[in-house]
């Protein structure tokens, strides 16, 4: 019986002693993790004043040296908005603050927008060569150039059906005539007969373009309706000025042709390249006339988010 007592003893002291070994254990436990947690950027975020989901938010779109940044900077709402926002391209992190500093009046989505596409920069100013492998996805701008020896490998001469000028004046590539040719064939089936007016230009005959309106309205002038040499779409061969026939630069804009164009061009690879609302992305007065050839899949992502070839090139191509 007193062996039994005592047995039992043992058992109640063992269990006592796992009871407090296991409490100490989970305590040991808890601290070692608390003081692990409070090592996290989670965590650092919180004690800044970022609640747990924001936190978290930016944790999930940040690289640890963003995130360092963060960190030394009082809270703002600043980095989980440009997270959230369309086209935020991360590489542009640190550009997008840097223009927020000198435009806290723009929306956030506007300082993306011309960050992406450069223009918060002065035009013709860090400029680069043109990415001549994309394509029918070139991208020429005030900030993207063509060499003075460039010229499209693969040009057609446009007949004089669907053109004004001289035999063989007219050119663009072969894949933007025979998307033009089906967008013409469906214009026309609707009771519309496109013409056009303007469409390969060479690097000389673009400097004589944009001398001409240099000379008789100055450079500042200039430089909204031409391009410069070089930085002109219409060396591409991928450009087309395109009107109703009998009709002129004034009148096309107001027209029913214009109409079906601007609702119907996407549908044959084509954008509005130069839209009245996006004069400050693009850097060029309205241009009704305009079409650039990017292929049905841009020319229809363009169309359906009313964004610029410029923002979709910075977000889908570059």
């Amino acid at each position: 019986m007193k062996l039994k007592k005592g047995v039992k003893k043992i058992i109640i002291i063992v269990v006592i002693c796992l009871v407090v070994l296991s409490l100490g254990i989970y305590s040991f436990i808890k601290i070692k993790n608390k003081l692990a947690y409070e090592k996290t950027n989670e965590y650092k975020l919180t004690t800044i004043g970022y609640d747990l989901n924001t936190a978290k938010e930016l944790i999930k779109t940040y690289k640890d040296a963003e995130i360092n940044y963060i960190l030394k900077q009082e809270k703002n709402d600043i980095y989980s908005t440009l997270a959230k926002t369309d086209y935020f391209i991360y590489d542009n992190f640190y550009d997008y603050l840097n223009y927020y500093q000198s435009a806290k009046d723009l929306p956030i989505r506007t300082i993306v927008e011309k960050v992406n596409t450069n223009s918060n920069k002065e035009y013709y100013t860090e400029t680069t060569p043109a990415d001549i492998t994309k394509k029918e996805l070139l991208l020429v701008n005030k900030y993207n150039y063509l060499n003075e020896d460039y010229i499209p490998d693969d040009l057609v001469t446009i007949s004089l059906d669907y053109a004004y000028g001289e035999l063989g004046s007219q050119k663009v590539t072969k894949e933007t005539y025979d998307a033009f040719l089906n967008l013409w064939n469906a214009s026309h089936a609707n009771g519309y007969y496109l013409i056009i007016n303007s469409s390969y230009r060479n690097y000389a005959d673009q400097q004589k373009e944009y001398d001409y309106y240099a000379k008789t309205n100055g450079n500042t002038y200039a430089d909204t309706i031409a391009a410069r040499s070089g930085y002109s779409e219409h060396q591409t061969g991928l450009s087309i000025d395109v009107f109703e026939r009998g009709t002129g630069q004034k009148d096309f804009s107001s027209s029913p042709s214009y109409q079906w164009l601007k609702e119907n061009a996407h549908k044959y690879g084509f954008i509005e390249r130069y839209p009245e609302d996006k004069v400050d992305i693009t850097g060029y007065s309205y241009e009704s006339w305009h079409y650039r050839y990017v292929g049905v899949e841009a020319a229809t992502y363009i169309y359906e988010n009313n964004i610029t070839f410029d923002e979709y090139y910075a977000y889908f191509v570059k």
